[in-house]
């Protein structure tokens, strides 16, 4: 998984000089016997959630210019309305946190404020405010499930239902369409129950956004949206949004990107959707930050002695994500891995605070805790397994393959991990899961298809569909199906060479493969040849499948450069990363990144599950 945005670097240190060269002509003037004056002592207070429900949590942080360095103390307002925990200060940074948390219980809506004030000077202060309701609202399907973003085709129905908890005054919800016209229509609306009518052509995928809010309090609400197609949609197609990513001002060029929505097992109303979210068909599992996800308690795994079982998850250029695992149910599209349809799935919530991660995880990468070094709020894996820990039918991390487990699952007591601590075996039913594997129906894989690009372009909409051979809409056809080896790997023969460590990989922005292109000088992880270089491979199947792939690779550094607001990027190519067990060699990789998938319908079929008659056994790529 890569991704390519710049950091303004530069700006910062010219900032700086210019900020040195300011003080040091004001040291100037200074002349004996002045008096000298205090610097001022300012506050910044922002809350991760500035609307909470009974229960929900919040972290206050707070940016603190002193030089003193003493920090601040916090308190809250209305008294003993809530609670806060866990004050947090960094001399060093200079920043501030606090937990802040809304009462179990009350009937009341109230405006909360959380101050921070110095303590080097106590005149100075800043807060923020946080408005409290009890008051719950979620919407639903009509047989009672949440109801997560999904696809229609023109002229669909779909009726929707509310659920509006802790409202003494049982005054229900208004309903509201966006965008205002060629959104379709709303129809039968009640404090309870509306109908929606796709409208009756679209020429793109259209988005529309369909809003249940609270009579009693209008801060209160919930919303659901639909992707209308022109053709194809239904409840097991989710729109794919090749859009840049999640982070403004940045962008995440050729990936796909979704929305989930992830509730606390066994429940309809504690959920929250979260859009941003990374396809990656080469990893397995959802894993989402812990900061998109405030309002949840979802419950975390443990081992026999009641540690915390943290999750590793790196990659080849050194980065890495880290956090506990935890039951949560998965909907996405009109699909549900869920403990009210099946069983929930285990998922990895990605750390938001600063901890200490073991050596065999962190190998001096760089941990992507945040959206802006993820370049995403999440990232879904559908690749070819049911766990994290499975390879061609082989799981490694329950001891029943190996006795010494790989480097993704810790053991961790309330004080955290160390430095040194060794991985710990894990059972199958802990380990991070494949949500699509747990689907009641469409669970043997996913297909995606994206639309071809005329060249770079801001964005594009494709789908992912759920399920292969299950419905009308997901029949695997012709396609070419591409065996897997012991590794999950295929074979791509190439410019000579036999790159026997080959996948297809939807969450790379680039194509990567051995060359002897010219690298960039700007996107040194890229390919710069001098003008449009077109060229070809075939890919074979451990023992299924060969077909001939034609591609062509452009200079990164001008097309990124004049194209630095667009998504889209037919042909980025990059050299491979390296792999100790490429025979002395190094270079036996082909990764199939995104550009892959632009034109094609690219089946990934799930290892263990049952596929089409004809079709080989699964794990499988096919196109």
């Amino acid at each position: 998984m890569l991704m390519f945005y710049d950091r303004p670097d530069g700006v910062r240190k010219a900032s700086l000089l210019v900020l040195l060269a300011a003080l040091l002509t004001l040291g100037g003037c200074f002349k004996p016997g002045q008096a000298i004056t205090q610097p001022p002592i300012s506050i910044s207070v922002v809350a991760g959630n500035t609307s909470l429900t009974t229960g929900q949590a919040t972290t206050v942080s707070a940016g603190v210019y002193d030089q003193s360095g003493q920090g601040v103390t916090w308190s809250i307002l209305p008294l003993n309305f809530g609670t806060l925990s866990n004050p947090a200060f960094s001399s060093s940074t200079l920043t501030a946190s606090v937990t802040y948390r809304a009462p179990s219980y009350t009937t009341k809506p109230t405006t909360v404020t959380v101050i921070a004030t110095s303590i080097a000077n106590p005149n100075v202060s800043s807060s923020v405010s946080i408005h409290f309701s009890p008051i719950i609202v979620s919407v639903q399907s009509t047989f009672g499930l949440p109801f997560a973003d999904q696809t229609l085709n023109p002229g669909g129905q779909v009726t929707l239902s509310t659920s509006v908890l802790n409202d003494l005054s049982n005054l229900g919800v208004t309903w509201s369409l966006l965008p205002a016209s060629g959104a379709g229509s709303l129809s039968g609306t009640s404090p309870q129950f509306a109908s929606y009518t796709a409208p009756s052509s679209v020429s793109s995928p259209t988005p529309v956004t369909i809003t249940a809010t609270s009579v009693t309090d209008p801060t209160v609400l919930a919303s659901v949206r639909f992707t209308i197609l022109p053709s194809g949609a239904g409840p097991n197609v989710v729109a794919l949004n090749v859009n840049g990513g999640p982070v403004p001002g940045q962008v995440y060029p050729n990936g796909a990107f979704t929305s989930v929505t992830v509730c606390t097992p066994n429940s309809s109303t504690s959920c929250q959707t979260v859009d941003g979210i990374l396809v990656d068909t080469s990893s397995y599992g959802l894993r989402i930050l812990q900061s998109q996800i405030p309002q949840l308690n979802l419950p975390l795994s443990t081992d026999p002695l009641g540690n915390t079982l943290e999750n590793c998850a790196a990659w080849p250029d050194g980065s890495f994500l880290w956090g506990p695992t935890a039951k949560a149910d998965v909907y996405i599209g009109g699909e549900a891995a869920s403990s009210l349809t099946g069983i929930p799935v285990v998922i990895q919530v990605i750390s938001s605070a600063a901890s200490v991660v073991p050596d065999g995880c962190s190998n001096g990468g760089t941990e992507n805790n945040t959206a802006q070094l993820l370049g995403a709020n999440g990232i879904l894996g559908v690749g070819p397994e049911p766990t994290d820990c499975t390879v061609s039918g082989i799981n490694y991390c329950d001891g029943s393959s190996q006795s010494t487990p790989p480097n993704l699952y810790y053991s961790c007591p309330n004080v955290g991990c160390g430095a040194t601590d060794s991985p710990v075996l894990v059972g199958t039913l802990l380990q991070v899961s494949n949500p699509v594997a747990s689907f009641p129906s469409d669970r043997n894989g996913v297909i995606i298809q994206i639309p071809p690009p005329s060249g770079p372009q801001p964005s594009v909409i494709g789908t992912m569909t759920f399920g292969i051979g299950t419905e009308s809409n997901n029949s695997l056809g012709s396609a070419t199906i591409l065996t897997l080896d012991a590794n999950d790997n295929f074979t791509t023969q190439f410019n000579g060479q036999n790159l026997t460590q080959s996948f297809i990989d939807s969450g790379s922005s680039a194509l990567l493969f051995p060359d002897s292109l010219p690298a960039c000088a700007v996107h040194t992880g890229l390919y710069c040849p001098a003008s449009t270089t077109p060229l070809s491979a075939t890919t074979l199947g451990a023992t299924q499948g060969q077909a001939t792939v034609d591609f062509s690779v452009d200079n990164a550094d001008s097309i990124l450069s004049t194209n630095s607001t667009d998504a889209v990027f037919g042909t980025l190519g990059g050299p491979a990363p390296t792999s100790a067990s490429c025979q002395g060699t190094g270079s036996c990789i082909f990764d199939w990144g995104f550009p892959f998938f632009y034109g094609r319908t690219v089946y990934t079929a799930i290892d263990g599950q049952s596929v089409p008659s004809g079709a080989p056994k699964p794990p499988w790529w096919a196109y």
